[in-house]
């Protein structure tokens, strides 16, 4: 088929099927073409005369939907009083019109929303001083998550003169009294979900929520499992590498069930605790310590892949050396819903620890 043969076609199609037409043409690009090709198929045949607002949108969504880690995502907690979650539900179209509406009075603006299963992304593009036909710089877009018919809001960076305008549109969108800083902060909206939303089902209670349970435990039928060695476990089946005393193995396995159970941990790259102890030589000094002297502040930092799934991989390699499982402050991290904590010793108890999120 020539061009003039093609072209005419295309001329008498409907848009449904110029849409196929043209997201076909566009998928045998992506598998064999440049990203420049591309590029110059959008500015010189499809869009020739440039984006508009909402297409632009629309793209840089869908890169952060599959690119998500590249921004730290602040947690936000919207606050109802008495009142309760509000029973009408918000779509995508509704929070685009009404947060675009409560914006207008405080600077030009482009608000888009895009429905990704149980959540809505929310992208706001200040517009202020901005040419015709320019792009907006990325400092002047703000990027919010909301967890559809919950109190939690994920929000990325928002400029300090924009933060009090913008947080009050926020909250007459969704007819709430206040917005609250959660101290927990990630790169993964999933594991946010899951340590906001399902913080009473993590660790070893999470083979409840994920139905891994006996599905006839009334059965007489015996049912055979297979015994680990510990000396294959922890040597590796190396015959010269000799395993420590098998109490202690049991004891550290059955420190990780309990606390963390048998399945992958919610992902938080940075943990930071601020310990307040007793000045004390004698760590059973409690009651001396806190009677004859201030708390000793201590900070500390935990960064990595997995924070939680690192703490869990300590137990049976043995290099939480205590007898003890570790403290509810490291142990109980997926079901906090924090990753900001302050300890301090348990007023009356010297055995317990009071644990307070946030800094």
């Amino acid at each position: 088929m020539d061009s003039d043969d093609k072209a005419s076609n295309i001329m008498h199609m409907t848009m449904a099927q110029y849409q196929q037409h043209v997201e076909k043409e566009y998928q045998a690009m992506r598998e064999k073409s440049t990203k420049k090709r591309v590029a110059d198929r959008i500015l010189g045949i499809d869009w020739n005369l440039g984006l508009a607002a909402r297409q632009v949108a629309d793209l840089d969504l869908t890169f952060y939907q599959d690119h998500a880690h590249l921004k730290t995502w602040k947690v936000f907690r919207l606050d109802y009083k008495d009142q309760g979650l509000p029973k009408e539900p918000l779509d995508a179209s509704q929070i685009e019109n009404t947060l675009a509406h409560h914006l207008s009075p405080y600077f030009n603006n482009h608000v888009q929303a895009k429905q990704d299963e149980e959540l809505i992304w929310i992208r706001i593009s200040v517009n202020d001083g901005l040419a015709p036909n320019t792009l907006p710089a990325s400092s002047t877009v703000i990027y919010f998550i909301w967890f559809t018919n919950s109190e939690y809001l994920l929000s990325g960076t928002i400029k300090a003169e924009w933060r009090d305008f913008i947080l009050a549109a926020i909250l007459r969108l969704f007819r709430a009294s206040e917005a609250e800083e959660w101290p927990l902060s990630g790169k993964s909206p999933s594991s946010l979900a899951e340590l906001l939303l399902r913080k009473e089902s993590q660790g070893a209670h999470s083979r409840y929520r994920l139905n891994q349970l006996d599905d006839n435990p009334l059965s007489q039928t015996t049912k055979k499992r297979k015994k680990e060695d510990p000396q294959d476990k922890y040597a590796q089946g190396m015959p010269d590498i000799q395993a420590v005393d098998i109490k202690r193995i049991a004891r550290r396995d059955h420190f990780v069930a309990t606390y963390f159970g048998p399945n992958k941990q919610p992902s938080l790259s940075k943990v930071d605790i601020q310990l307040h102890l007793p000045f004390t030589l004698q760590s059973t000094e409690f009651t001396l310590g806190r009677l004859t002297r201030q708390p000793f502040p201590i900070k500390i930092s935990m960064e990595g892949l997995n924070v939680i799934d690192g703490l869990k991989d300590m137990i049976p390699l043995g290099l939480n050396t205590s007898n003890q499982a570790l403290p509810p402050f490291l142990s109980e991290l997926h079901s906090m819903a924090a990753n900001s904590l302050t300890v301090d010793l348990e007023e009356g108890s010297d055995s317990k620890q009071r644990i307070t999120k946030g800094d």
